[in-house]
């Protein structure tokens, strides 16, 4: 990409989030918490958030570049490994043109790419479509063997988990002008334990708003079959306390920490806000901090609805059909999963059952598929540090009579002598959250 046409896609970015702080409220002077992203040019976004961080941190948005620069710092560090893959720049040019919309498959193929290559194989290649001709998308070389390597990237999230907090998000919509004008300033802690689709829009304006007005928190307000309620009061004095030293760079983690007293990376969060908020630098985008609050109203929400954590537990069998598809007849062949484990512990305990089921009972139709492995990633963006990331690989020999792994070093973007390596819990997903 040359310096113009970076230049161009910049301002079209900076442009969109400046359209993204417009209040989304009726109350002029309340902002809507709401996430910056980019979605019709997503490799631009990333882009951005890697040139933000290295040269302009004012602009730079810590939630989603927690997920982006450990890649990006991985991809750095393997840089003379990684030219050194055969038809690379074909595939960077292609995640930065026509798939500049979805390029978490392409930078996760990078990512495997340079696995193999840290594994010791001494040909790592590209392979380019054919169509109608099936292709897996690498070529590796180890020893006497040559491996064929298909990669599938899931999405951030389901879509059962896209579609229920969408379902939340009106819900709350319906309830947050009654939430302002009652000034109900409260932290919120919601625990559905049916699934949202279930329960009408205006749920929380029947069920909830009515009662704020004769409770005293910090106390329980509703506790059955469908829900569980606590409420909190804002901590006024911590928040002016924080803000007498610092801005707060807002959208953030520490935000929420702010504002709701606590993060929990596996839940969601919404909150609204009235104050003070300043710009830090010059020019539009993603520089906006808080300076002074006056009041705010937030809620933590989640769903432990058994349906609910089986339909987010995404099964890997159809996208293990069809990376075996697209493997060779009669060559041993891998396939490679990345997913996202954003929806906690209860979710992440039902997707290994599925997984492991799933792989074992797998028929490959005749293909030689030896190893699957599913690389499961989850990073955090907490006050004290840029960016955290955590890693777990599951990985399955299919034949056992077929010898040792290939690729023992299987890790994508956690090596062992990271900062970020964590301690001997085996799943990341178990571990406290940073």
């Amino acid at each position: 990409m040359d310096n113009a046409e970076w230049r161009r896609r910049n301002e079209q970015i900076e442009a969109q989030l400046e359209g993204n702080l417009t209040p989304h409220t009726s109350r002029e002077t309340a902002s809507l918490y709401k996430s910056n992203s980019v979605i019709d040019d997503r490799i631009g976004w990333y882009l951005y958030l890697i040139d933000t961080v290295l040269h302009n941190p004012v602009k730079y948005e810590p939630t989603q570049g927690a997920r982006i620069v450990p890649i990006f710092k991985r991809l750095g560090a393997d840089l003379d490994q990684l030219k050194d893959i055969k038809h690379i720049g074909d595939r960077v040019v292609r995640m930065l043109t026509k798939e500049k919309q979805q390029p978490d498959g392409a930078l996760f193929e990078l990512l495997v790419g340079l696995i193999w290559k840290r594994n010791g194989a001494s040909d790592v290649e590209f392979l380019n479509e054919a169509p109608p001709q099936k292709q897996p998308d690498l070529k590796a070389s180890i020893g006497k063997n040559t491996w064929y390597i298909e990669c599938k990237r899931l999405n951030k999230s389901s879509e059962y988990s896209q579609n229920e907090r969408q379902k939340w998000l009106r819900m709350w919509s319906r309830a947050r002008d009654i939430l302002y004008d009652g000034q109900y300033d409260v932290v919120l802690d919601v625990v559905f334990h049916v699934e949202l689709n279930s329960l009408p829009d205006d749920f929380l304006v029947k069920e909830l708003c009515g009662k704020l007005a004769l409770v005293n928190p910090p106390c329980t307000i509703i506790s059955n079959e469908i829900w569980d309620v606590s409420v909190a009061p804002i901590d006024y004095d911590s928040i002016r306390e924080h803000l007498s030293h610092y801005l707060v760079k807002y959208p953030s983690d520490q935000i929420i920490e702010l504002i709701g007293g606590r993060r929990e990376p596996n839940r969601g969060f919404t909150h609204l806000v009235k104050g003070r908020f300043k710009r830090l630098g010059g020019g539009i985008g993603n520089n906006r901090f808080l300076d002074e609050v006056s009041f705010a109203v937030a809620a933590y929400w989640s769903c432990d609805a058994e349906r609910a954590v089986e339909r987010k537990a995404r099964d890997i069998r159809g996208h293990l059909a069809e990376a075996v598809s697209q493997l060779p007849e009669n060559k041993p062949g891998v396939v490679h999963v990345g997913l996202e484990t954003l929806d906690g512990d209860l979710v992440e305990i039902e997707r290994y059952k599925r997984i492991f089921k799933s792989v074992c009972e797998f028929d490959s139709r005749g293909k030689d598929l030896r190893w699957v492995y599913c690389h499961l990633f989850q990073s955090y963006a907490p006050p004290s540090d840029c960016w955290i990331i955590d890693e777990t690989v599951y990985f399955f020999n299919r034949i056992d009579q077929f010898g040792l792994e290939p690729i023992p070093n299987n890790s994508a973007i956690v090596m062992k002598n990271d900062d970020t390596e964590a301690n001997n819990v085996p799943v990341h997903w178990l571990r406290p959250t940073p």
